[in-house]
């Protein structure tokens, strides 16, 4: 398909809304003697679809007029707030349509709407930062930034998926020009914006030309820290977008970055009725299961360890060697390399051995961790045995690490729910007690960590983790990427080959 193509299957006409956007325009047409354009606009705000009608809408009106609407408060007033709210309990809803009763396209609209609310709370945020008496300028950008995946979405959901999914494994750009036939989302989001009448000085915002000027470096900012926000905050390049976000705004880099953070929980509270999962969710690493992706196919049974305790060699690796007698220096790139491995392969193409190689080697080299096991339930899932090692020399009595399911010590309360701990000096005294004797004697006092993993809420084994005993301590930042890669494990463990 060409760009003529694409601009006419995603032309102007008529939207369904958020079921939630139309039921709060409803409550609110009962306030309209107290009832203000600013508060009805927050609430169209955060629904695109509901944005991009209103905004279109106006701009054809004040065309005939020779003006230009660029903020949805401007728009309601333009065509008026009764007006508006009186037509709202006709607006059409997503779930009025067959888009409603596809899990997986309203999974994945859900998603996308989550991630654009969280670029648009940033982006107004910091705009009012910079002393910007039209940061709803910003604000509405940042939401028509993800209008062409909004519309194909809606419009052409067999391509929206695959791009998701290609997204997992290729540069954005290049998922995008396979799934959408040689177009990428940028030479198609100006063009549509057009179409739909946005005025030229919101198209500015996001036009490539202008990304130097101050408002649009705040935009870009904003757009890039939500990307790579999305799964997690360990990504080292968040660093560069909130180093110009401290340029542009003028304010401490350290500011910045709890500003940045503060939004993303602030998003993600004022929006609990979207069903997905945002980035503030991973500030404080919640317990939990990694949210499945839009397209995925229903989680895997829970998994069960396999009756023997061979250790595949490729899982094992160096696990014969010796333990580390320096410290071990963690390697980013190959912790980066075993996130997107497992996230790539969600499609049951690995075994449980290679699932169980690309998690070790994150694990050993992405984190410097020497000493690492694999324990994962019995058959009869009534125990946690040792299945995987890496680092333990076969002497070693930590190869033998086993616990029951029942036991009420620290290892068993863990299994309750995906949840991870870490053991050092200054929660020793309160959790050394709670491991049993003989798996004390086994670890040596020290620190270390671990982490059960579930999968469709169901127990399947657990991540022990140490630098040894000697001067190689453990620290929180290791401890961040320990609980998120085994985050990433346990969703690689739902979606194995089956035997």
């Amino acid at each position: 398909m060409t760009l003529s193509d694409w601009l006419e299957r995603l032309s102007p006409g008529v939207l369904p809304v958020f079921t939630h956007t139309r039921e709060m325009l409803v409550e609110q047409r009962r306030r309209t003697d107290s009832i203000t354009a600013r508060e009805v606009a927050q609430t169209v705000l955060a629904d695109p679809f509901a944005s991009l009608t209103l905004l279109h809408e106006a701009n054809q009106s004040a065309s005939r007029l020779g003006g230009e609407i660029n903020t949805v408060e401007s728009a309601l007033m333009m065509l008026g707030l009764d007006r508006y709210l009186s037509q709202a309990s006709t607006l059409p809803t997503l779930d009025e349509t067959p888009i409603g009763h596809d899990p997986k396209r309203m999974a994945a609209l859900h998603r996308l709407l989550r991630h654009s609310h969280h670029t648009s709370w940033q982006a107004r945020d910091f705009a009012v930062l910079h002393s910007d008496v039209r940061a709803e300028e910003i604000q509405v950008a940042a939401l028509l930034y993800a209008i062409p995946e909004f519309l194909l979405c809606l419009r052409a959901s067999a391509e929206a998926l695959r791009m998701q999914r290609l997204k997992r494994r290729l540069e954005a750009a290049e998922a995008e020009a396979q799934a959408l036939a040689g177009i990428t989302l940028d030479q198609l989001r100006l063009p549509l914006l057009e179409a739909w009448d946005i005025p030229e000085p919101s198209r500015d915002l996001l036009d490539p030309r202008y990304a130097d000027k101050s408002r649009q470096s705040i935009l870009n900012a904003c757009i890039e820290i939500t990307e790579l926000a999305q799964y997690g905050w360990w990504d080292e390049h968040l660093l560069a977008p909130c180093q110009r976000l401290a340029e542009v705004v003028n304010i401490p880099l350290e500011t910045v970055i709890a500003t940045v953070h503060a939004n993303s929980m602030r998003a993600e509270r004022a929006a609990n009725w979207i069903n997905a999962a945002g980035a503030g969710v991973w500030i404080p690493m919640l317990p939990g299961p990694w949210p499945a992706e839009p397209d995925d196919e229903e989680a895997a049974a829970p998994l069960q360890a396999e009756p023997a305790a061979p250790m595949a060699e490729e899982a094992v690796g160096a696990s014969e060697e010796a333990a580390h007698e320096t410290c071990p220096m963690p390697d980013k790139q190959v912790l980066r390399e075993a996130l997107q491995g497992i996230e790539g392969h969600l499609d049951g193409s690995l075994n449980l051995n290679q699932m169980s190689a690309i998690i070790l080697k994150g694990l050993h080299t992405g984190l410097g961790l020497s000493r690492i096991l694999f324990a994962l339930v019995t058959p009869d899932g009534k125990a946690v045995k040792s299945h995987f090692t890496r680092g333990i020399p076969a002497e070693d009595p930590l190869r033998h690490f086993a616990f029951d399911l029942e036991t009420r010590d620290l290892f068993g309360q863990l299994m309750g729910k995906m949840q991870g701990v870490w053991v050092n000096d200054s929660n020793r005294a309160k959790l050394w007690p709670m491991v049993r004797p003989a798996l004390q004697a086994m670890i040596g006092v020290g620190d270390f960590y671990a982490m059960s993993l579930h999968v469709n809420n169901q127990p399947v084994g657990m991540i022990y983790a140490d630098r040894g005993h000697g001067d190689c301590g453990l620290d929180p930042f290791s401890y961040t990427d320990f609980k998120m890669l085994c985050l990433q494990a346990a969703r690689g463990l739902g979606k194995l080959k089956q035997a």
